[in-house]
């Protein structure tokens, strides 16, 4: 005996011909067969439908600020001052340098 051997698929039918199952590799005639997500043929007990989650699509992360100041040709400054100091959490006093 040969292989794949005789079974369900061993009759005349015309405009069809014996295919192979890619799960099972059972011999089924081809317009049985469905063809699976991934591109081959199964017969109709091994195909599924393909996962939902493929198809889920992420929201696009917005990277840009919602708004932004211009930078000035002119530069300001302000006062220095000393770093303030602490006598058991007590601030000491702080003054402009001159």
């Amino acid at each position: 005996m040969s292989f794949p051997g005789s079974g369900r698929a061993d009759y005349f039918q015309l405009g069809d011909w014996n295919a192979v199952c890619f799960e099972c590799g059972r011999k089924r005639k081809a317009s049985t067969l469905k063809k699976h997500w991934q591109g081959y043929y199964v017969c109709p007990e091994h195909w599924e439908a393909r996962q939902p989650q493929d198809f889920v699509r992420s929201v696009p992360d917005v990277i840009t600020p919602p708004w932004a100041q211009p930078m000035s040709d002119t530069f300001t400054t302000s006062p220095r001052t000393r770093p303030s100091r602490t006598i058991n959490g007590e601030p000491i006093n702080t003054t402009e340098i001159d």
